[in-house]
């Protein structure tokens, strides 16, 4: 018995319910990119649009991450991929935080 085994139950859970919070996940990425965009377009500021770019990006990312439960019989979006997604996005919120 390895010491995480105790985890195992709610990983389980998590998998069983994995199509749900994708959703969920998605329907909130595409609700921030929303609020982002509107607040980019009332202010015009380049902090704005970089915090619009980085949450187009993070709905993109859910967007395929969905995708991938119907179309691919694996994981088209691969981890690699995935990192590099979610580099950008912190890279964008990092300038969007620094930017004067």
């Amino acid at each position: 018995m390895a010491f995480w085994d105790f985890l195992r139950p709610i990983s389980d859970q998590a998998v069983a319910i994995d199509l749900v919070t994708r959703a969920i996940v998605l329907l909130l990425s595409l609700a921030m990119l929303a609020i982002a965009l509107l607040a980019y377009r009332k202010s015009k500021s380049g902090k704005a649009l970089f915090v619009s770019i980085a949450f187009a990006l993070f709905a993109i990312k859910w967007v395929l991450k969905v995708v991938d439960l119907f179309v691919s019989p694996g994981e088209f979006f691969s981890r690699p991929a995935e990192n590099a997604m979610e580099l950008l996005i912190l890279g964008s919120l990092f300038v969007a935080i620094f930017r004067k």
